[in-house]
């Protein structure tokens, strides 16, 4: 706490524990993770349509009301990823499931062809358990057949990975800079989509790592093609 940034505006900023409303914690979180949905990964420009997600939730029959102001309880997520349709009045507690602030996500989910996302079948016990825990939270494994009307997430990955595929092939042929390709992830997300696409391609990957904000680094092996290592090792859930 007390960790000094500048907003957008160019105004300094210290984060504070508690804000009240809570609301005003919306800046400053999008410095820290970007303009982006942390668990379905999808951009929202300007940060319009993103909501401040409370870990543990604000409902006060649920007795984490004296959490609603405060920083620790924060992330930015989507409507659809936030919405209570998904995830009912379960009780989150951050030791029952994995989190992108506290976990490495990129080894906990797989993203395969098409934008299927699954908890990662290498994983075993807590560790799985967790990480299928996430999936279930805010409904990532959601497909056609088991979506709402209104939950379009499925597709968005699917149309990312099929640009992301394309891209690769332009990327490779020399019709696309390195540049120009970041900048384009920038403004569509999907980040661990991209990053699992252009496997082989360290500079890529380096750059996903490093332009991104809230991914962290130490997550990530630069000897080993910068392929994701455990963000809490030595524990009895190291990932």
């Amino acid at each position: 706490m007390g960790q000094g940034i500048t907003l957008e505006d160019g105004t300094k900023h210290t984060i504070r524990q508690t804000y009240k409303p809570y609301q005003d914690a919306k800046p400053p979180l999008c410095i820290n993770f970007g303009q982006y949905c942390v668990y379905c990964e999808t951009a929202f420009p300007y940060a319009r349509g993103l909501d401040i997600e409370h870990i543990l939730p604000k409902d006060k029959s649920l007795g984490f009301s004296h959490l609603i102001h405060d920083w620790d309880n924060f992330l930015l997520g989507c409507p659809t990823c936030n919405d209570m349709g998904n995830k009912g009045t379960k009780v989150r507690l951050s030791n029952a499931c994995h989190f992108p602030h506290l976990n490495n996500t990129y080894i906990s989910l797989v993203y395969d062809k098409g934008g299927v996302v699954k908890a990662n079948p290498a994983l075993e016990g807590k560790s799985f358990d967790k990480a299928k825990a996430l999936l279930e939270l805010v409904g990532l494994d959601k497909t056609p057949a088991t979506s709402s009307q209104h939950d379009k997430r499925w597709k968005y990955r699917k149309n990312q990975w099929d640009f992301a595929e394309r891209y690769k092939k332009r990327y490779e042929n020399g019709y696309l800079n390195l540049d120009c390709l970041i900048d384009y992830v920038k403004v569509v997300g999907c980040w661990s989509i991209w990053f699992t696409v252009f496997e082989g391609h360290d500079e890529v990957r380096e750059r996903l790592i490093s332009d991104f904000p809230g991914t962290a680094t130490q997550c990530f092996d630069p000897g080993n093609h910068f392929n994701p290592i455990e963000r809490n090792p030595g524990k009895e859930d190291p990932i």
